[in-house]
């Protein structure tokens, strides 16, 4: 598979954050929350995002069904890890939370993950290139 990071075009806000797909698009999380929120649903679920600028502050709880693939999860500052966070109890309040979607070809910006031991350990293992 041929690379498509990094991302090179110009800003281009989603226009519909209630969308199921979303392709060559910048978004913001939260805003993308608060969308999905405001119709009763209080996590982002089953969308697929394709060429995207992913925006933060925001710390993403990813769960069941969530897959990357050509992914740039942001910058750590030298080391993947800094991204990542583990919860101390067993909830993660105020965390964007992820179920069944796609990442395919985007790009993270101030983003802060969390997830499984599993998603911990798979991101901490990639390298300057990250896919899984």
């Amino acid at each position: 598979m041929t690379s498509t990071l990094p991302i090179n075009r110009p800003l281009a806000v989603a226009a519909d954050l209630n969308a199921e797909r979303f392709e060559n698009v910048d978004i913001s999380l939260f805003d993308l929350f608060a969308a999905a929120s405001a119709k009763g649903v209080p996590l982002v679920q089953g969308r697929t995002f394709r060429g995207c600028r992913l925006q933060g502050p925001a710390i993403v709880l990813v769960s069941n069904g969530v897959t990357f693939e050509d992914t740039n999860f942001g910058d750590g500052r030298g080391s993947i890890n800094n991204l990542l966070m583990r919860p101390v109890g067993d909830k993660a309040i105020g965390t964007i939370p992820l179920r069944d979607c796609q990442f395919i070809g985007c790009e993270f910006y101030g983003v802060g993950f969390t997830g499984t031991e599993e998603f911990i350990a798979q991101v901490a293992a990639l390298t300057d290139k990250p896919k899984i």
